[in-house]
């Protein structure tokens, strides 16, 4: 009988470890997986951040290259006409007189 008592509570003193052997387990494996989480997260803001930064820089880079271009022709187009202009002022002189 006093064997069977202590079978018995050897038993549930057994069911009652791994119970908690494996609650606290599970615990850790949540927390392990929150840490995980966590840091993917950081690194994928910080990765976001980064492209958004280059991004940004490449469209105001290309932006700037379109607007010099731009000038460049306009510039070029202003030149050849103040040449049309001043070569018919002179034209038009020539055949006044």
């Amino acid at each position: 009988m006093i064997n069977s008592t202590v079978k018995k509570v050897a038993l549930v003193s057994l069911t009652l470890t791994g119970l908690l052997a494996s609650s606290f387990s599970a615990q850790a494996n949540e927390s392990l997986v929150s840490e995980i989480t966590a840091g993917l997260e950081s690194n994928l803001a910080s990765q976001m951040q980064e492209v958004m930064n280059v991004a940004q820089r490449e469209l105001s880079l290309s932006i700037q290259a379109q607007l010099s271009e731009t000038l460049f022709e306009t510039q070029d187009v202003d030149v050849a006409a103040t040449q049309d202009n001043q070569e018919e002022v002179i034209t038009s002189a020539m055949i006044k007189e």
